[in-house]
């Protein structure tokens, strides 16, 4: 199944999880805050219902679902639908762009990242955050894939792998975040590096 469709079809329990999970919420949020620049125009790919684009003030968002971008709207959230792979935006138009934990529904991962660098003006920023396999819950994450709705479908990467094709599509990794070290829902650290907390953050330049 279209990883879309699920989104798509449930997107109450999308919404169920943060709110029930309010802890490791403001984990992911502390984390991405710490690496996020500041930006004139910035967007959010794959803005999903906006939970993460209204709390970091970003007012634009691309997102192919669409009961996710009605939720995205209803919080203030300018929304295209479209897919990572075929933005329906113009180059050079941002100065900014951040991706949460889209890269392992992407088709084509090198596509969606060329297709970033397009948007993003000479020395705009890319902030990813991803599942990061290699990390011990990471590694739970992977064995129970199949029993999960969401990430059925799901490919994740290591961190790694994702360097690797940020750099290979022309990106430079100016740092690196990581937070979740256990499933517990509470305020969880953010910390440099990664390789232990699941929930891992990219920030990548993309260079002139």
């Amino acid at each position: 199944m279209d990883p879309v469709d699920v989104f798509d079809r449930n997107t109450e329990l999308y919404e169920a999880w943060f709110e029930e999970n309010q802890g490791l919420l403001e984990s992911e949020l502390e984390a991405i805050r710490q690496v996020l620049p500041p930006a004139e125009k910035a967007v959010e790919i794959g803005v999903g219902t906006g939970i993460f684009a209204s709390r970091l003030g970003i007012k634009e968002g691309v997102e192919p679902s669409e009961n996710m971008a009605r939720r995205a709207r209803a919080r203030g959230i300018e929304v295209i639908r479209g897919r990572v792979e075929e933005l329906p935006l113009k180059d050079s138009n941002y100065d900014l762009a951040l991706m949460v934990t889209v890269d392992c529904f992407l088709t084509d991962v090198g596509r969606g990242l060329e297709e970033i660098k397009r948007i993003l003006v000479p020395g705009g920023s890319l902030v990813v955050a991803f599942i990061d396999r290699e990390t011990p819950l990471g590694r739970i994450y992977e064995e129970n894939r199949e029993s999960s709705l969401f990430y059925r479908e799901a490919r994740f990467h290591s961190a790694a792998e994702l360097e690797a094709r940020l750099e290979a599509a022309g990106f430079t990794i100016l740092a690196r975040k990581q937070t979740v070290f256990t499933r517990e829902d509470r305020l969880q650290p953010a910390r440099d590096g990664v390789g232990q907390g699941v929930f891992a953050v990219l920030l990548a330049r993309k260079e002139k």
